[in-house]
C-alpha cells in the first residue's frame, strides 16, 4: 500500500512540461545573472562597434571604403570580442551563483531531467547573446552606412552572431559545469586561442568558433565564400557536435553527488 500511494503521488504531478520548465529555468538564470555590474559590462562591449562606426561616419569621405570598415569591425570586435565575452558571462554566471546559494542542488532533486536543465541554461545564454550582438551589428551598420547593407554584410553577420551565440554558449556552459575557473579558462580561450593562435596557425581555425562564424557569414556576402579555412557546412556540423556534447556531459555532471566544483 505505501508503494502504491507513493506511485499515485508521483503520478499526480503529471509529466514534465518542457516548455514551461525551460521558461522557469531561464527566468531563474536571469535572476542570477542580471546584476548591475554584468549589465554595464555587456553594454560597454556592445557599444564598442557603434563607437567605431560613429568615428567612421564623422570623417565622411576620409574614412575610406565602408565595406572594408564593416568587415574589419564585425570580425575583430563583434565576432572576436563581443559575442564570446557576452556568451562567457551569461553561460557561466548562473551555474556559479546557483551553486553558491544551493539552488542548483534543489533543481537536480526535482523531476526535471538533468539534461533539460543544461539545455535551458544553454538556450538562455545563446538567445540573449544572439539578440544583443545582432542589435550591435545592426546599430553599427546603420550608423556607418545607413540602411544600405552593402553586399549583404550587415545581414550576413546578424545571422553569424546568432550562430556564434549558440556555439559559444554551449562551450562556456560546458566549462561552467566542469570547473570553478570557467570564467578564467574562457577568457584565456577567447584572448589566446581565438585571438592569437587561430590567426597564426591555419589548422587551429577548424577548432575556432570565431572562424566558424566567419564561415557562416562569407557565403551570404556578395563575392564571399572563397577564403581558406572551415566551410559553412563544417561550421554547422561542428556547432551541433559542441551542443550535443555539452548537453550529454552536463547531464552526466549534474548526476554526480558532489557539485562543489561547478561554477566560474
Amino acid at each position: 500500500m505505501p508503494a502504491t500511494s507513493s506511485s499515485a503521488g508521483v503520478a499526480a504531478y503529471g509529466p514534465v512540461s518542457y516548455p514551461r520548465t525551460a521558461l522557469v529555468l531561464m527566468r531563474l538564470a536571469w535572476a542570477r545573472t542580471g546584476s548591475p555590474l554584468l549589465i554595464l559590462g555587456v553594454l560597454a562591449v556592445l557599444c564598442l562597434p557603434v563607437l567605431f562606426s560613429l568615428i567612421f561616419a564623422s570623417r565622411g569621405a576620409l574614412s575610406g571604403d565602408p565595406i572594408d570598415f564593416l568587415l574589419a569591425r564585425y570580425d575583430t570586435i563583434v565576432a572576436g570580442l563581443a559575442t564570446p565575452l557576452i556568451a562567457l558571462l551569461l553561460g557561466t554566471s548562473a551555474f556559479s551563483a546557483e551553486t553558491d546559494d544551493g539552488t542548483l542542488l534543489y533543481l537536480v532533486t526535482t523531476t526535471t531531467p538533468r539534461w533539460w536543465i543544461v539545455t535551458a541554461r544553454l538556450l538562455f545564454a545563446a538567445l540573449l547573446t544572439g539578440v544583443l550582438t545582432s542589435v550591435s551589428v545592426f546599430a553599427a551598420g546603420f550608423v556607418a552606412v545607413g540602411m544600405s547593407n552593402p553586399e549583404g554584410i550587415v545581414s550576413a553577420y546578424t545571422v553569424a552572431v546568432f550562430y556564434g551565440g549558440v556555439a559559444y554558449a554551449s562551450l562556456f556552459t560546458m566549462l561552467a559545469l566542469l570547473t570553478r575557473r570557467a570564467l578564467v579558462v574562457g577568457l584565456v580561450y577567447v584572448l589566446f586561442w581565438e585571438g592569437a593562435l587561430s590567426e597564426t596557425f591555419q589548422a587551429i581555425q577548424y577548432l575556432s568558433v570565431r572562424k566558424w562564424m566567419t564561415a557562416i557569414a562569407e557565403p551570404m556576402i556578395a563575392g564571399g565564400g572563397d577564403a581558406a579555412g572551415p566551410s559553412a557546412t563544417y561550421a554547422l556540423i561542428a556547432a551541433a557536435v559542441v551542443v550535443a556534447v555539452t548537453v550529454f556531459v552536463g547531464g552526466r555532471r549534474l548526476h554526480e553527488p558532489r557539485m562543489g566544483r561547478i561554477g566560474s
